[in-house]
C-alpha cells in the first residue's frame, strides 16, 4: 500500500485529532473509518487502516496522544510528593489524579485560545465499549501514573475489604471523569453557570472523591460481604415448645 501522505505525522495527529471530535460527537460505533478519513481530508480513504490498522488501534492512538503528556506531568507530581514525605496522603494523590485532567478543561475554556478539549467526553464513552479501552494500566508506558496512583490509594484503604476498595475505585474514577466531562462540555457549549469557577469544582470533586473513598463501611454492606448462611425454610423448623404461663 502506498504512503496516503507525504507528511505522515501530521496526517496521523489529524487522523487521531478528528476521531477523537466525531468518537464524541456521533459515538465511537457510529462513526467508520472511511468517514473519520474524509473528515479530516484525506483522498485515501484507507488511511485510517494505513496507519493504525482498526478501530480499536485508533482509540489506542487518541489515548496515547493525550495521556503520554499527562501521565509524564503526573510522574512528576509523584516525584515531588515523595520528596516532600506525602506521597502516601490520600488527598494529595486524588488531586494528582484531578488536576491533570482539569487543566485540560481550562487550557481549552474559551477565551484562552486553545482548541476545545474533547478527550474527556471521549473516555467517558469509551469507557463503556466492550474490549476497546485501555483497563490493564499496567499494560502501557502511558499509563504508568494512573497504574501507581491505584497502587497508591489502594495503599491507603487497607482498612476496607477488597471488594470494597475495588468498587470504591471504580466509582471514583466515574465521578471524577462524568464531572469534568459534564464541565468541558458545558464550557465548549457556553452553558455553563454563570460563576462556576473550574478551580472550585475541582477542589469541590477531590473533596467528593476523597469522600467516596474513605466512606466507611454499613453494617449491612458488610453483612453482604460474609459468606451466606444457609438457613432452613421457616415451615421446615421444628416448633418452638409451649412455655408455662
Amino acid at each position: 500500500m502506498t504512503q496516503p501522505h507525504p507528511h505522515p505525522a501530521r496526517t496521523r495527529l489529524r487522523l487521531i485529532e478528528t476521531a477523537e471530535r466525531l468518537f464524541v460527537e456521533r459515538g465511537i460505533h457510529a462513526v467508520s473509518l472511511r468517514e473519520i478519513a474524509a473528515a479530516a481530508e484525506q483522498r485515501n480513504t484507507s488511511a485510517v487502516a494505513y496507519h493504525f490498522g482498526d478501530k480499536r488501534g485508533l482509540v489506542t492512538a487518541v489515548y496515547a496522544h493525550r495521556l503520554g503528556p499527562t501521565n509524564e506531568g503526573q510522574l512528576r507530581r509523584i516525584a515531588a510528593l515523595d520528596d516532600e514525605g506525602r506521597g502516601k496522603e490520600l488527598r494529595a494523590l486524588v488531586e494528582v489524579f484531578v488536576a491533570p485532567m482539569a487543566d485540560r478543561i481550562t487550557r481549552s475554556a474559551p477565551g484562552r485560545g486553545g482548541p476545545p478539549s474533547y478527550f474527556l467526553r471521549f473516555v467517558a464513552q469509551a469507557l463503556y465499549v466492550e474490549d476497546i479501552a485501555p483497563h490493564d494500566l499496567a499494560a502501557e508506558t502511558w499509563t504508568r501514573a494512573l497504574h501507581e496512583l491505584h497502587s497508591r490509594i489502594d495503599a491507603c484503604l487497607t482498612e476496607l475489604p477488597a471488594p470494597v476498595r475495588a468498587d470504591r475505585w471504580r466509582v471514583f474514577v466515574g465521578l471524577t471523569l462524568h464531572t469534568l466531562a459534564d464541565h468541558e462540555r458545558a464550557l465548549q457549549h457556553g452553558t455553563a453557570s454563570p460563576g462556576r469557577r473550574t478551580d472550585l469544582l475541582v477542589a469541590n470533586l477531590v473533596d467528593a472523591a476523597v469522600a467516596v473513598l474513605t466512606a466507611p463501611v454499613a453494617p449491612a454492606t458488610r453483612a453482604l460481604l460474609e459468606p451466606d448462611t444457609p438457613r432452613e425454610p421457616d415451615d421446615l423448623r421444628e416448633p418452638e415448645a409451649p412455655t408455662d404461663d
